[in-house]
């Protein structure tokens, strides 16, 4: 059985990402945050050392010393002195899942950036790591590790093997427990640390001898090449690290994921998390002979307080969804619509091939083009339900409406009409609701059928979700999203939920897609 500590250790540094990020964000207009825009995914070089069998992997481009006083230069002067003392609660804390002192050993002589690994390991107590520390100018090194541990020289072995020249190499280590150490290693500008040696002596010679195949090469640089860059880049095998900290629940159904990577940035006063979800399948996707551009559907719809805009439903809920990518996106819009995922809102998905339109209020309403919906087999799946159709002709529109008598088994016997299914047909579209007057009120001259993504043909990727919730839905989605609830925890549930939350996920334009890119946007404000 795996330990909880390795829990806490890979949902912690996860944590601290986010929480970093989240007060950067939040505060952005007191001043301008420092960039990262490098047109893609560029990990410090710190990340040439972490071994590739690593589960799951951290880089950070802010230096972790300054982070306090960096976040609290956000902050009002009422709130300066407590902001600092989280940050430093929350940085102390994450070093200390490791068993080391951030401010008495770490801080002297951490650079302005860094990569952290996790690796599976048959130990009891924590799974193995690895640390890569930028070294701090004008910091004499040797007696900053002499300070805190006891000096051992290594194997002759761990020399380079293409370099004779050098130097023996002093590994430092500090006991933890009788049977457990921590190891320090210089390596030229950059300080090793990690919980096994033999990690270490791995780690320089895949960097001087370049240990990595020409496939997996072109794969990494094809992967982050299609991502922006960040403050925070995040690396991980979704199945192993799923595995490693014990979580028996899957994750919005990724785990089949071969493997995971994400930026974290500040544009626009929007903490903006992008990745790519990269499988080792390759499975052949439905095409739709047009689609709608998403865009110009987007800002048609932004008056509505949440809307999911979905190309080809059918395909993530029907009984061909097979490839794990649909699965994940079956897994985000349930729990997206959350208690208006009703059964006439599942029936509508498993019976509409092309685009599908879900907007929400008070109440929901969706709509979805003639020719890619199976109205007959909606209909069927209706009347099996012992519901009856009638028409209704209300403020101008002839609605069609689905229902049925039921009993009420309280005393007085009340007879009660249940309202399964309202329909607008329209020229080329229905209109789908529950409710009366959400799908009255809703005007949809506004809504242009024939609004087709002219240059879809250039692009690169195809979008094949667009999600954007308010504030209370945003609430239903995090509150039982297990890393949320852990950074809220360590912040005595203080954290606000943010006012929104954007979702976006596309596939490469190719037939054959093997991942998926994803967009996650949180603003408060």
């Amino acid at each position: 059985m795996k330990s909880r500590l390795s829990y806490f250790l890979g949902s912690g540094i996860i944590i601290l990402s986010i929480f970093i990020g989240t007060f950067i964000w939040h505060h952005q207009h007191h001043q301008e945050a420092s960039n990262f825009k490098e047109k893609s995914f560029t990990a410090p070089i710190s990340s040439k050392y972490i071994p590739t069998n690593a589960d799951l992997v951290l880089h950070w481009k802010v230096n972790p010393t300054i982070l306090p006083e960096y976040i609290e230069n956000y902050q009002d002067r009422v709130n300066k002195n407590n902001t600092n003392k989280k940050v430093k609660l929350i940085r102390d804390s994450a070093f200390r899942l490791i068993s080391l002192d951030f401010t008495k050993e770490i801080s002297s002589f951490s650079g302005g950036y860094g990569s952290f690994g996790i690796f599976e390991s048959n130990k009891q107590i924590l799974n193995d790591w690895l640390m890569v520390l930028e070294i701090n100018k004008d910091i004499n090194i040797d007696e900053e590790l002499e300070s805190i541990s006891d000096p051992k020289i290594i194997d002759q072995n761990i020399n380079p093997i293409n370099n004779l020249n050098t130097k023996k190499l002093k590994l430092f280590s500090k006991n933890i427990t009788s049977d457990q150490s921590i190891y320090f290693l210089k390596y030229r500008e950059h300080i090793l640390i990690s919980s096994n040696p033999k990690l270490i002596k791995s780690s320089i010679f895949n960097l001087e001898n370049n240990i990595l195949s020409t496939k997996e090469k072109y794969k990494n640089i094809h992967l982050k090449d299609n991502l922006n860059d960040g403050f925070f880049l995040l690396e991980l095998s979704p199945k192993k690290i799923l595995n490693l900290i014990g979580q028996k629940k899957d994750i919005l159904g990724i785990d089949q994921t071969d493997k995971l990577i994400s930026s974290v940035n500040i544009e626009n006063e929007q903490l903006k998390f992008e990745g790519i979800l990269s499988y080792n399948i390759r499975h052949k996707r439905p095409i739709n002979d047009l689609n709608y551009d998403f865009n110009d559907i987007e800002n048609e719809f932004n008056s509505f307080d949440s809307f999911i805009l979905i190309n080809n439903a059918k395909q993530y809920f029907g009984k061909d969804s097979r490839h794990p990518y649909q699965k994940s996106i079956a897994s985000i819009i349930e729990k997206s619509t959350s208690k208006d995922n009703s059964k006439l809102f599942k029936i509508i998905l498993k019976n509409t091939n092309g685009n599908f339109i879900w907007l929400k209020d008070k109440d929901w309403l969706a709509i979805t083009r003639k020719i890619d919906t199976d109205k007959k087999e909606i209909n069927k799946i209706l009347r099996k339900d012992k519901f009856s159709n009638s028409n209704l002709e209300f403020k101008n529109k002839i609605l069609e409406v689905w229902s049925k008598i039921t009993t009420d088994t309280n005393e007085d016997y009340e007879i009660r009409e249940n309202i399964e299914a309202i329909t607008e047909e329209n020229k080329d579209i229905y209109i789908w609701s529950q409710d009366l007057s959400s799908i009255s009120n809703f005007d949809n001259k506004k809504y242009s059928p024939n609004s087709v993504d002219s240059e879809n043909e250039h692009n690169d990727f195809n979008d094949i979700i667009k999600i954007h919730l308010g504030k209370e839905r945003t609430e239903v989605f995090l509150s039982d999203f297990y890393p949320y609830i852990l950074l809220r925890t360590m912040l005595g549930n203080k954290l606000d939920f943010p006012q929104n939350l954007d979702i976006s996920m596309a596939i490469p334009a190719i037939n054959y897609p093997d991942f998926v890119k994803f967009k996650i946007n949180l603003k408060t404000s």
